[in-house]
């Protein structure tokens, strides 16, 4: 019995390899929010595999959390994500199309075009928003009595991003063809936007938590210092990391910290290490949404286990490339 290989395009080959690419050499924004991720990952299936009912059931409900949170984290993204506004950049690329379900039958080619335009866009909201919340949280915790908003300043930022996010896989669902309002369509969705086998999702909350933590602490040593003479013997012993951060950069320019310069520095540290994250991860999440809608595309066309296996050959072949880089 001969085997049938699909007759792809120039381009779909090129985009078969670099499916095939970011699953055996992922970029290194991703490799460490998988990295720092992994623990939590583990967390999480040590407790479902455990035979602790207890445990068990405690993994299960906040698995189960995570996906009605994610679910309603896409429906309120379609609120303000019209199909329309992606007809509407179709159009403005003198492309034509009838509906979002012809988007599937357009060249790859042009998709990925069109998929990469909405990517500036995203990235100005994902990090608009991060330097927002991430210096409301600096600020709020140098304010006597405001520190009671902080856990919600916390949960609206990570709602927030993970809105954002959802919105950014929802237009990505829909220039490749698979309306985001339709409700067959949901699973893609979810699934482009947490793959099972990666650990970003989790590499990202925590991150997240990591900043909150050290904006928290960098907030409290300031308001400690007061009226405290700020020189190097402070700063090398008792200064929290983004203090001394901020000082060497300082130093670097030829400023000189004083108690009034880190009131001004420190909300904007933390505006642009929240901010930092949130373009991280959007970077990942646009790749790693265009590469399940394309590889779904490519099924379509050519079927599911042609594609595996094509998909699985140049993984082979760019492993056995690394293992022997002078072949």
């Amino acid at each position: 019995m001969t085997s049938v290989t699909p007759v792809f395009t120039e381009y779909e080959r090129r985009v078969v390899h670099e499916i095939a690419r970011h699953q055996v050499q992922p970029n290194a924004v991703q490799r460490v929010l998988d990295a720092i991720g992994k623990p939590v990952g583990k967390l999480f299936q040590y407790a479902r595999q455990s035979q602790n009912p207890a445990l068990k059931g405690i993994s299960e409900r906040v698995q189960g959390w995570i996906q009605e949170g994610l679910i309603k984290t896409v429906q309120a993204a379609n609120r303000f994500t019209g199909t329309e506004e992606i007809i509407r950049r179709v159009e403005a690329m003198d492309i034509h199309v009838a509906d979002i379900e012809s988007m599937r039958y357009l060249p790859l080619s042009k998709l990925d075009r069109i998929a990469d335009s909405f990517k500036m866009s995203n990235r100005l909201l994902l990090g608009f928003e991060g330097a927002l919340l991430g210096s409301a949280t600096t600020l709020a915790e140098g304010v006597p009595g405001a520190q009671l908003v902080i856990p919600s300043l916390i949960l609206a930022d990570v709602t927030a991003s993970v809105t954002l996010l959802s919105r950014q896989t929802c237009i990505l669902a829909g220039v490749y063809g698979f309306s985001p309002k339709t409700p067959e369509n949901l699973p893609h969705v979810l699934a482009a936007m947490a793959p099972q086998t990666a650990t970003t999702d989790e590499g990202y909350l925590a991150i997240k938590a990591a900043i909150v933590g050290s904006i928290r602490e960098t907030t409290r040593f300031v308001a400690g210092t007061t009226g405290v003479m700020i020189d190097r013997r402070l700063l090398e012993r008792e200064a929290p990391q983004m203090i001394r951060l901020i000082a060497t950069v300082a130093e670097r320019l030829g400023v000189t910290v004083t108690q009034k310069e880190l009131g001004i520095l420190v909300p904007v540290a933390g505006a642009v290490l929240n901010g930092s994250i949130n373009l991280a991860f959007q970077q990942v999440s646009h790749q790693t949404g265009k590469d399940y809608f394309r590889r779904l595309l490519l099924e379509e066309r050519y079927g599911d286990e042609l594609i595996a296996v094509a998909i699985s050959s140049e993984m082979a072949e760019i492993r056995a490339k690394s293992a022997n880089p002078r072949d």
